[in-house]
């Protein structure tokens, strides 16, 4: 079925995961997204309610409704970054995942008969898809999906999600990853063979806000050292990152370069493996090295990337098979003008090319780590070197209109 092109389609997008409020940390790229997609159709968003939030209003063009699932303080499930976890953790959160999954597929039911959309797009094939899927029924309507990363991973961990997962990617009309190496698990997962209208896509539709700031801030002194952005999760490997730093600190102290300042490590985000990284960071004695900073809101997260000297993504694949599905965090830190480190976990080699737009080293290795971290700290031909070729990555693969016009092309043409 072709989305019609004479008037703005209607595009309904089901998540289970959306930014709460103007600046939220919680996935800010979703509404990126969406207020993207609608400078060319009519976007309404469905998403989990959370406690002071209203049922029903309009962002940026954007038409957002929440679905109700518990009582105001009861609703946790969505918005901790970690709904499987919690779901894993014991019998009565499994329950109430069902009753999560049942009310979200009620409300998607309902918003589809009231508001007739052309396109019915589920973010995160678990549990995205699977609501989706189920609230269409036989409906007719064309079915796309969006994998991002923890999805994919739980289709390679457990049976029962990967026949789920196998349904849902037959009954979709188009997909879509934010990696390749996304696309490939998949296929290795279920035996999916890739499709020409696949789009390997990645949701970074809000770099210019970065660039921007970068523009004005040109001569202003950077006060920062090296930064982390993200979850404090065991997949993104921040306990390395912090071992690194040590060593790092350790052997400039018996050999330190002439010329350079010293470098703080400032970490952004927030996890339930914080306080475990803050006693490691007392325990190395870099408490006052180290500076935690939990989740900052949009507007003082830019200005961290821009007051920083490089941005560092320390991720690995845990034992259970997590790993990295991207990297945003990596063209966000180009944007502003930053050189990267990152290591050769899922996506992110996809994005660093190492000695050109970027280091990458091994993860899990504390060595390597550090003495990349070296490098970029006292070799400033390097940094410019790094940030030139991040530039240009930006400015030939993720700039905005081009960016756009994909995801219209994806949406708009009906060739298979």
């Amino acid at each position: 079925m072709a989305v019609r092109v004479d008037s703005k389609p209607t595009i309904l997008l089901n998540t289970h995961v959306y930014p709460r409020h103007a600046g939220d940390h919680v996935a800010p790229f979703m509404h990126d997204f969406a207020r993207t997609c609608a400078t060319f159709a009519r976007i309404i968003v469905l998403c989990p309610h959370a406690e002071g939030l209203s049922e029903s209003e309009i962002v940026d063009g954007v038409e957002i409704r929440r679905f109700r699932y518990a009582s105001d303080k009861k609703e946790t499930l969505a918005y901790q970054g970690d709904m499987h976890k919690q779901v894993f953790a014991s019998p009565f959160r499994a329950m109430f995942f069902l009753k999560f999954l049942h009310r979200w597929r009620k409300a998607t039911k309902r918003l589809i008969a009231e508001t007739l959309p052309d396109i019915v797009h589920a973010h995160w094939l678990i549990p995205g898809g699977y609501v989706t899927a189920k609230a269409l029924g036989k409906r007719k309507l064309p079915l796309y999906v969006s994998m991002h990363g923890t999805d994919v991973f739980l289709i390679q961990k457990r049976k029962i999600i990967r026949t789920i997962a196998n349904k849902i990617l037959r009954r979709s009309h188009r997909v879509h990853f934010v990696s390749h190496a996304l696309q490939e698990s998949i296929t290795s997962s279920i035996s999916r063979v890739s499709r020409e209208s696949d789009l390997i896509l990645p949701m970074v539709f809000g770099l210019d806000d970065f660039a921007d700031l970068r523009k004005s801030k040109q001569q202003d002194e950077k006060i920062g050292g090296f930064l982390f952005v993200g979850r404090l999760l065991e997949v993104k490997g921040v306990d390395v990152l912090i071992r690194a730093f040590a060593q790092l600190q350790e052997n400039l102290a018996i050999d330190q370069p002439s010329g350079h300042d010293n470098w703080h490590l400032e970490i952004v985000g927030d996890g339930r493996q914080r306080q475990s990284l803050e006693e490691l960071a007392e325990e190395l004695q870099m408490g006052g090295m180290i500076r935690f900073h939990g989740s900052l809101e949009r507007e003082k997260l830019i200005g961290k990337y821009h007051n920083a000297n490089a941005l560092i993504l320390p991720s690995r694949m845990t034992a259970s098979g997590e790993q990295e599905g991207l990297g945003v965090v990596l063209l966000e830190a180009m944007s502003a003008g930053l050189p990267v480190i990152g290591t050769d976990c899922g996506g992110i080699p996809e994005i660093i090319q190492d000695e050109s737009t970027g280091l990458l080293v091994r993860q899990n290795d504390v060595g390597s780590l550090s003495r990349a971290m070296l490098r970029l700290q006292v070799d400033s031909v390097l940094r410019e070197r790094l940030v030139a070729a991040g530039d240009e990555l930006i400015q030939s693969r993720y700039n905005g209109e081009a960016m756009v016009d994909a995801i219209k092309k994806w949406y708009v043409n009906d060739d298979g």
